[in-house]
């Protein structure tokens, strides 16, 4: 079992799911059970389907049907959701009370303006992103599975001071590095910035802490269009595409799903289908990837991107887990999956690079939380081998979080 930490408060019951379903105002479960999915099975042709009145997935990565079902398999004390929501609590209760951070409160390197997003050696607004997009995400999803509008409101505090409070604000451009490049360091931290900032985005909230919903959205939009057509199209044409061009389309898809914009999503699929795969090798591992001094870890990594991506895609009714290349006769990220599968486990026999400190456990808790997602989409026994020889619950660091809680079994859930 991974663990968190133990010094927080227990964590409380879940809700009943009639008490869930009695409270659905608040959480915006209504309008999400009205007309979150049809039932149907994703294709892995065409545009998004367009099976819902309004905006009803979570940026791409959760939905409310789903959070129904979890909740009741919580309720009855079933794993591995139980003590995957036990940690998700823990994490919540920690997050409360922190001090809001942006990209303006740890300085800017000479001659640039505080106000965007830079980098440099210590990289301090990389470490704020990560660090209020987790808190963001881990109070967003205490909120939609406690109903406990405090957990709303602290992360509404955190997301105003980050994109809105005029003080404090971080541009909505995608060139926040002047006139250098779109980083990775972008495409990693945003999404789970925009996560949180969908699970908290029915909350009545918003007005008690005097944030403005719709100026987040316009932000949103001036921060997709930069990563369509500014410098970020330039700098990814003709590039070797490796997992920071994958990094780059979830960011568009995560942006895109936040908007529900399904012509925007359209195209993020299109660019995956299209150029996204090319490094896959016929043995499923990453060319560009394995090649590195961490191999093995930047495998995961760009693994982890394509993946995301494709379960955003589920929820708009596209199958790209499904998705072959020409010529193959098995999904380009079954093949992958497979093919990484006995050294996320044991790196023993992995030939290529581990890096300085080696396979950690960190590593495989990572690679862990990534098969989570294959197991619920194909629901081989291999892979359900993976994650609970690792270890459940499993946290992935990136965008996800405790994906045991969110993402574990998806087979075995009652989803209507």
């Amino acid at each position: 079992m991974t663990d968190r930490g133990a010094d927080a408060p227990p964590p409380r019951r879940a809700p009943r799911r009639r008490d869930l379903l009695r409270g659905g105002a608040a959480l915006g479960v209504a309008g999400v059970l009205a007309g979150c999915g049809d039932g149907s099975e994703p294709t892995d042709s065409g545009a998004p389907t367009e099976t819902r009145d309004d905006p009803a997935v979570y940026a791409g990565f959760l939905d409310g049907n789903e959070v129904v079902a979890i909740r009741d398999r919580v309720d009855d004390e079933e794993e591995p959701w139980r003590s995957g929501y036990d940690a998700q609590l823990r994490d919540a209760e920690r997050a409360l009370g922190a001090t809001p951070s942006s990209v303006v409160d740890d300085g800017a390197p000479e001659g640039v303006d505080e106000h965007r997003f830079a980098t440099g050696e210590e990289r301090p607004d990389y470490e704020a992103a990560i660090e209020t997009g987790t808190r963001v995400r881990d109070l967003g999803m205490a909120y939609v599975f406690t109903s406990e509008t405090r957990y709303a409101r602290e992360a509404i505090e955190l997301l105003d001071h980050w994109f809105l409070a005029p003080d404090t604000r971080m541009y909505p451009s995608g060139r926040n590095f002047g006139e250098t490049y779109f980083s990775i360091e972008l495409h990693v931290t945003l999404p789970t910035l925009l996560y949180g900032a969908a699970l908290v985005r029915d909350s009545p909230r918003w007005s008690a802490v005097e944030a403005d919903r719709e100026a987040l959205r316009e932000w949103v939009e001036a921060y997709l269009t930069d990563l369509e057509a500014g410098r970020g199209k330039k700098r990814y044409t003709g590039t070797v595409r490796n997992n920071i061009y994958a990094w780059w389309i979830l960011a568009r898809a995560t942006a895109a799903a936040y908007l529900d914009d399904r012509d925007a999503l359209s195209r993020a699929f299109d660019d995956w289908r299209e150029r996204a795969l090319d490094q896959i090798e016929p043995n499923g591992l990453l060319k560009h990837e394995r090649q590195r001094v961490d191999g093995l870890e930047y495998s995961v990594y760009g693994l982890k991107a394509l993946t995301l991506t494709a379960e955003i895609a589920r929820h708009y009714g596209v199958d790209l887990y499904g998705h072959r290349l020409p010529g193959d006769d098995a999904s380009a990220l079954l093949r992958a999956f497979e093919g990484h599968r006995e050294y996320v486990v044991d790196a023993g026999d992995w030939e290529w690079g581990t890096g300085e400190n080696g396979y950690t456990e960190a590593d495989r808790t990572a690679a862990g939380s990534v098969y989570e997602l294959a197991h619920s989409r194909w629901d081989r026994p291999a892979f359900r081998r993976v994650v609970e020889s690792i270890g459940r619950p499993l946290y992935e660091r990136r965008v996800l979080g405790w994906t045991t809680l969110t993402h574990a079994n998806r087979t075995e859930l009652d989803l209507g």
